[in-house]
């Protein structure tokens, strides 16, 4: 499983353990939180690259399905989120 930033339909983004469900055409996204507020002066790249900064604000979601077509974009996360 990859650690990425899933950028969703209707403004949400979130961040977690990424598994496709390929029968189902869903996105699952596992220890999933939602990004409330960015907290970057460089945008969800500074995220992905360094980890959420002190003024990022996670809201943990648990699992978050949602169908691929909603999904926008993703963002591999190079930190090590265990830290």
């Amino acid at each position: 499983m990859k650690h990425q930033i899933v950028v969703i339909q209707s403004g949400w983004v979130v961040m977690g353990q990424v598994v496709r469900l390929e029968e189902h055409k869903i996105t699952r996204i596992e220890d999933a939180s939602v990004i409330r507020v960015w907290g970057t002066t460089a945008g969800l790249g500074e995220i992905a690259l360094k980890g959420p900064t002190k003024e990022t604000i996670l809201d943990y979601a648990g699992v978050v399905e949602c169908y691929d077509h909603a999904v926008i974009m993703t963002i591999d996360c190079v930190y090590d989120a265990k830290k």
